[in-house]
């Protein structure tokens, strides 16, 4: 069985090698931004979920009209 699956690796490698400048190290790269932009915002953001943010300001998450909005009875 592992030797199946180290065949049909290098097999997939071989196919993939003259690829690997043009396509692969670009999508490899991509793919990094991505991930860094990701933990960027995760830390920046302070891990508020929708649920935290009602539980700090009921006021805002739970009106019912907008600030400043006439309703007619």
């Amino acid at each position: 069985m592992k030797l199946k699956i180290k065949e049909l690796f290098d097999k997939i490698v071989k196919a993939l090698k003259p690829y690997q400048k043009n396509i692969i190290q670009p999508l490899l790269k991509i793919i990094l931004i991505i991930i860094i932009c990701v933990i960027i915002v995760h830390v920046i953001s302070g891990h508020e979920t929708l649920t935290q943010y009602a539980d700090k300001h009921p006021d805002v998450a739970y009106s019912t009209s907008v600030e400043g909005e006439v309703t007619e009875p």
